[in-house]
């Protein structure tokens, strides 16, 4: 990422300043500051990447009646839904994450729209794939190999329904392959495949399944399970 231009847009003060800190002396990007919706423009201001403040309709309202072609565009929710991933995705945008992201989180988020990949946690596409099926049961690694595979999960393999069921309890791309004595790459092949098979589309999952496989150690439990 070069010298990104970088504006974030909205009402929310506090995840406006909390940008500020992030990104404001970071020296590969251009950070341009902050505006709140209504607020004029700087002429010949015009950013390659905006943050939006996607709880306030207000924001999406502006934007869409903007009279230039439209920047890459990443949405940040305080409780990021499937359905507001889904209004992501139908959208254009470019990702949706959390408000609370960790800086890591966010800087990782715009190296990956700067490499025209969709920023989205895995735990949050999960959340999406998942709504389409049912509720998965609770993985037991011992019984796994022995039961019938879920009705939900016909369509996977074996092997990417086991990996499926522990990326959905928020593990990383790395403890998922440390469990299985595979590599996070086949991992995030398995991962990739599966979202393919549940209708997300190949850009999508393969940025999801990237997206995590970047999280490294980073990815805990805790910090990607479903919220």
């Amino acid at each position: 990422m070069t010298s990104l231009p970088v504006m974030a847009i909205g009402s929310d003060r506090l995840w406006c300043a909390r940008l500020e800190r992030i990104l404001a002396t970071r020296g590969d990007l251009s950070w341009m500051g902050t505006r709140s919706p209504g607020e004029r423009a700087v002429r010949g201001e015009q950013p390659s990447l905006l943050l939006v403040d996607g709880d306030d309709p207000r924001v999406e309202h502006e934007i869409r009646s903007w009279r230039v072609a439209l920047p890459h565009r990443l949405y940040f929710y305080r409780s990021p839904t499937v359905t507001a991933l889904q209004d992501c995705v139908r959208s254009g945008a470019s990702g949706c994450l959390e408000k609370d992201a960790s800086p890591e989180t966010v800087l990782r988020a715009l190296r990956a729209v700067g490499a025209g990949l969709f920023a989205v946690e895995p735990a949050l596409m999960l959340r999406a794939v998942l709504s389409s099926w049912n509720e998965l049961p609770p993985v037991d690694a011992a019984a796994f190999a022995h039961e019938p595979p879920h009705p939900s999960l016909a369509q996977l393999t074996q092997r990417q329904r086991e990996i499926v069921q522990w990326a959905a309890q928020g593990l990383s791309n790395k403890q998922i392959a440390r469990n299985l004595g595979i590599s996070p790459e086949t991992v995030k092949t398995h991962l990739h495949h599966a979202f393919e098979r549940a209708g997300v589309s190949g850009r999508v999952a393969l940025s999801a399944a990237q997206w995590a496989n970047h999280g490294g150690e980073a990815a805990a439990p805790q910090d990607l399970g479903a919220r």
